[in-house]
């Protein structure tokens, strides 16, 4: 039975992983400090979670100890915001899970497969789809510490022997869905529409992004475990401005959502990456962006 450990299976995005995974029949171990996210209860004789911070030393240790076959590190202070107003905070843990992680894998004897899972918001403002080998630029500290982790993994691919060929990155675009906290943009606009709060526009509501529903990414992750050995763009390239979603998600819920003017310091006005590579891997999608937009919505509406 092969075993997988994933770092930060219990958030938003990587729950989905989790329970992939779990319900695949593998044995799954989880390294989780429940900050943020939903912590869903999975209940498995093959399941097992470990509360802690993926910063601490000891987490060495502790993978060491369950040995897994596959490891997927994903756990990281991922809020912009936050990062913007915490900058030290954010990047001490970012980059020590890194490099905890890193240190774990190039000494696990059975290690199949390390990846280390990054954002689009490293390459900074796209003025064209970003292909994986362009040059990154992040442009603000948590972007800036997805991409110390980047060249991490290059670097320990490249120096030790046992992990060569054995990493992979995926660098996913803006994920949305079930178990979304409200501090991410759709989740934030599904809650607008509910009369719960008012959308602050940053940038005018100019800010484009590309969208993917979370129920996509077990299949991506999947695939690269299986096959991957390079860094991969994962996104369907549907994008959207703010003002643009707004609408669709007006013209679904049939409700009104309310804005105000917002600012955000050093905000990058447009993300975009070409998804070629991970497409000729064999990745296909399973949700259209509409199709897992209105799935997301219709469980409110």
């Amino acid at each position: 039975m092969p075993k997988i450990l994933i770092t930060g299976g219990l958030g938003f995005i990587f729950s989905h992983v989790t329970e992939y995974y779990v319900a695949k029949g593998w044995e799954v171990v989880v390294i989780d400090n429940e900050s943020i996210g939903s912590h869903p209860e999975i209940k498995d004789k093959y399941f097992k979670s470990y509360n802690v911070d993926v910063s601490d030393e000891k987490v060495i240790k502790l993978i060491l100890k369950e040995n897994p076959d596959y490891v997927i590190h994903a756990a990281a202070i991922s809020d912009v915001d936050y990062s913007i107003k915490y900058p030290y905070h954010t990047l001490k843990s970012n980059v020590m899970g890194n490099i905890n992680v890193f240190e774990a894998c190039r000494q696990l004897p059975n290690l199949k497969k390390l990846i280390y899972v990054s954002t689009d918001e490293v390459y900074g403002e796209c003025e064209h789809k970003k292909h994986e080998d362009e040059i990154i630029f992040p442009k603000n500290p948590y972007s800036c510490s997805k991409a110390v982790g980047s060249l991490m993994r290059i670097a320990f691919d490249n120096s030790y022997p046992e992990l060569k060929d054995k990493t992979a990155e995926t660098r996913f675009c803006n994920v949305f869905g079930p178990r979304q906290d409200n501090r991410k943009i759709m989740s934030a606009l599904k809650d607008a529409a509910r009369g719960m709060h008012v959308i602050p526009l940053h940038g005018e509501g100019k800010g484009f992004r590309e969208y993917i529903y979370v129920k996509n990414i077990p299949s991506a992750i999947d695939l690269i475990l299986e096959k991957g050995d390079r860094t991969y763009n994962v996104t369907l390239n549907d994008g959207y401005n703010v003002n643009q979603l707004i609408e669709k998600v007006e013209q679904i819920t049939g409700r009104k959502v309310p804005t105000k003017k917002g600012g955000r310091p050093g905000m990058d006005m447009i993300y975009q990456m070409d998804s070629t590579r991970i497409r000729e891997l064999g990745w296909k999608p399973f949700y259209s962006f509409e199709d897992g937009l209105k799935e997301y919505l219709n469980e409110t509406f």
